[in-house]
């Protein structure tokens, strides 16, 4: 009898470890755009699904293109439940995230959303700085936008006049999905500069520029500064330190 109540308690216990996993809310922080990649997906979910989209943002007929990202072309993995994931045009990148009404959980800013019961309303509580309307005028919803996020409701189309908007009226409709963009080349740009290393030569810190104008026979030593560099040279030293000494030095 006591070795089968503590089978039940284990078996419990593994329940309860599984529905956690399960239930635990996404945090979309954790998901880095520009940096995640399709091949990245493909080895965490080998049965990645590609799937065809609306793009809320654009016209239906397909003619209009955003340039950002692979248009109306996604892939949904079963480890993110309620996210479908867009790459950039021209790379393997994921620079696009669509969230639908299976989305619990948090947005890069910490907020705590869940789609199935989102209103437009609920979204300006959070950021009323949105309080913006948009619509292409092809497209088939209106949508509160910022720069990277785009918040959508489906217009009626049997409500006249379209214009101007009746916003009490929008105010009390569902979100039918959100977009979170990045563009990529702006990104990588970006950042590919903060990546530099800090160089160092003869004492001084100098620019990538400044070596150029040195040949190999006038360098009397080169040293490469990683798990120590931050230490030395502080919050400068993040991306590593080459410390170069020329020979008339």
């Amino acid at each position: 009898m006591r070795i089968y109540l503590i089978i039940l308690i284990l078996i419990s216990t593994i329940d309860l470890f599984g529905q956690n996993k399960e239930t635990k809310p996404i945090e979309l922080s954790e998901i880095k755009l520009c940096e995640l990649t399709l091949s990245e997906l493909k080895q965490q979910d080998e049965n990645l699904k590609e799937v065809e989209l609306i793009e809320m943002d654009l016209c239906s007929d397909g003619f209009v293109q955003d340039a950002r990202y692979e248009n109306r072309k996604g892939y949904i993995s079963k480890y993110y439940k309620g996210i479908i994931f867009q790459k950039d045009n021209y790379t393997e990148l994921i620079s696009k995230i669509r969230l639908t009404k299976e989305f619990k959980g948090k947005l890069p800013d910490g907020n705590y959303i869940d789609l199935s019961n989102l209103t437009a309303e609920n979204v300006l509580e959070k950021y009323p700085k949105l309080n913006t309307w948009n619509s292409r005028g092809c497209s088939d919803y209106w949508s509160l936008t910022d720069e990277h996020f785009y918040f959508y409701v489906g217009i009626e189309q049997e409500k006249e006049p379209r214009y101007p908007l009746d916003e009490k009226y929008y105010l009390t409709k569902p979100i039918e999905g959100i977009d979170i963009i990045t563009n990529c080349s702006e990104y990588t740009q970006k950042n590919k500069i903060k990546q530099e290393p800090l160089i160092i030569l003869n004492g001084k810190e100098v620019s990538k520029s400044e070596i150029e104008k040195y040949n190999p026979e006038d360098i009397e030593s080169v040293t490469v500064l990683k798990e120590s560099a931050v230490e030395k040279y502080g919050e400068k030293g993040k991306n590593g330190v080459i410390i170069i000494k020329t020979k008339s030095e």
